[in-house]
């Protein structure tokens, strides 16, 4: 019988080890889609010849927001995945709870804060790459 629910149990970690690590490389993949968005925007911020400033503001806004949705929803599975191991799962809930920061910061920040806040931006999805880094790493060792 305890052979019987061997090849389920494998699965479910070979999954639960393809779900946290997705999380990590999409929240990492985020962090970098974030740097080049405060890169670009200080570019195109700098150059006054440039037209049609907004419409590629919005544009990497969209992307960035399909990345952040999907971000979350990986975070949330890996959190699922990762329940019986308390040390990643503390983690991957720190590293989700840091990635919140960033989308309520501009609530609490002033304008003048905002305008200049990319290393705040930076910082936030940085840490919370880490996070979940660490969260990887941890699932992995103590799976």
């Amino acid at each position: 019988m305890n052979s019987k629910n061997k090849p389920q149990n494998n699965f479910s970690k070979m999954l639960g080890s393809f779900v946290v690590g997705f999380y990590a490389w999409i929240i990492t993949v985020f962090f970098g889609a974030v740097l080049l968005d405060v890169v670009y925007s200080n570019l195109l911020d700098s150059s006054p010849e440039i037209t049609g400033t907004a419409t590629v503001y919005s544009e990497v806004s969209d992307f960035l927001l399909r990345i952040g949705f999907i971000t979350v929803l990986a975070a949330l599975s890996a959190i699922g995945f990762s329940w019986k191991s308390v040390i990643a799962r503390n983690f991957l809930i720190a590293s989700l709870i840091v990635l919140f920061g960033e989308i309520v910061a501009p609530v609490f920040l002033s304008e003048e804060a905002l305008n200049s806040g990319y290393w705040i931006r930076l910082t936030i999805n940085g840490t919370a790459s880490i996070l979940a880094i660490i969260g990887l790493y941890k699932f992995y060792r103590f799976k």
